[in-house]
């Protein structure tokens, strides 16, 4: 498997962005979407392709996260909505960033990830085709710059406006596009549409809009605010928990696809039974082992999985950790790491 390949396998089982997988925001306004909710604390660049680890703890990683806020928090005509149609907190993180649409047939807004004012994630897409755009903090311009340079061709461009560098991945079609920074942060355009020249035309159709245009078109498939309990709730029937499982940090006042939300339900569920087998095991408890066993075993079967595994493929990563503890294995998963028993606790970000 080359890196490209590499590459493409990680954003199919991430339903997130690479991005999310590398940093956890903190931005208290737009409160736990701030989320990753279950990794790391600090922003760590992105590695190249031809320089990412070859290891595919990054798959469950990716998947695991349960990062946010890919729609708006009142539909238009809602009476509990604010004038404006959409919470205050969202507007303030749309007029933070450089929002930008792309102005051709068929193009639309697939996922939006990471929604703060520091740094975040958006997905176009039509059909097989899809073009991400990136924005992240000014202070961290040089080190992504000085990244895609390396061992990359590139060359100048103006985009937007502004003042750019456009790189090459290797001999591939991959392109990305960095524009020098803009206000508080700066863009990242990056798509594969099979030549350098169809990715010059649709980046240059990429167009900057007002606010309510832009959330008017972010993505509708969201867990609101108003819905995140009843939503988790469902999810958790027919679940089996462990004792003492706390649901409270479950229920988010924010807005979340709902896969994602499925990614923190389960994800929440599936550590703590393998917390509980990788305890027992070191301390000989065979009847608690056999009860994760058990009970890890019936995730084949949940319903909010088999409905995620039709778009994407955290399902997967979760189920060979249950794979793992039937075969009296540690759940090291798809990772390949020294300490394996820790595997699952990287992958799925547990506690």
């Amino acid at each position: 498997m080359n890196d490209h390949e590499l590459d493409r396998l990680l954003a199919r089982a991430n339903p997130f962005g690479d991005d999310s997988v590398r940093r956890l925001p903190a931005d208290a306004a737009a409160s736990d979407l701030l989320e990753e909710i279950v990794t790391t604390t600090a922003p760590t660049p992105e590695l190249r392709p031809n320089r990412r680890r070859r290891v595919i703890v990054l798959v469950a990683a990716a998947a695991a996260i349960v990062i946010a806020l890919t729609g708006v928090f009142f539909p238009r005509g809602n009476p509990a909505a604010p004038t404006s149609a959409y919470a205050a907190e969202v507007r303030a993180v749309a007029e933070a960033n450089q929002r930008l649409l792309v102005d051709a047939p068929g193009w639309k807004v697939s996922r939006v990830d990471e929604f703060t004012a520091d740094l975040g994630e958006m997905a176009f897409a039509h059909g097989n085709q899809r073009l991400d755009v990136f924005w992240r903090p000014a202070s961290q311009y040089r080190t992504y710059s000085d990244d895609r340079a390396h061992d990359n061709t590139h060359q100048p461009i103006e985009l937007l406006g502004q003042h750019g560098t456009i790189f090459r991945y290797g001999d591939s079609t991959d392109f990305t596009t960095i524009l020098e920074p803009k206000g508080n942060n700066f863009l990242e355009i990056r798509a594969d549409l099979g030549s350098e020249a169809a990715y010059r035309e649709l980046i240059g159709k990429l167009k900057s809009v007002g606010v309510d245009e832009w959330l008017d078109a972010l993505p509708a498939s969201a867990v609101k605010p108003a819905d995140n309990k009843k939503a988790v709730d469902g999810m958790l029937e027919g679940l089996p928990l462990p004792d003492g499982f706390d649901k409270a940090p479950l229920y988010q006042q924010t807005v979340n696809d709902r896969y994602q939300v499925g990614a923190r339900v389960t994800g929440a569920v599936s550590c703590a039974w393998l917390n509980q087998w990788t305890a027992a095991k070191k301390s000989g408890d065979k009847a608690k082992v056999a009860e994760a066993v058990a009970a890890m075993k019936t995730s084949h079967s949940w319903p909010i999985l088999k409905e995620m595994a039709k778009g994407g493929d955290y399902p997967r990563v979760l189920w060979s950790y249950a794979d793992s503890i039937a075969k009296d294995q540690a759940p090291a998963g798809l990772t390949r790491t020294p300490d394996a028993e820790l595997g699952y606790v990287d992958g799925l970000g547990c506690k």
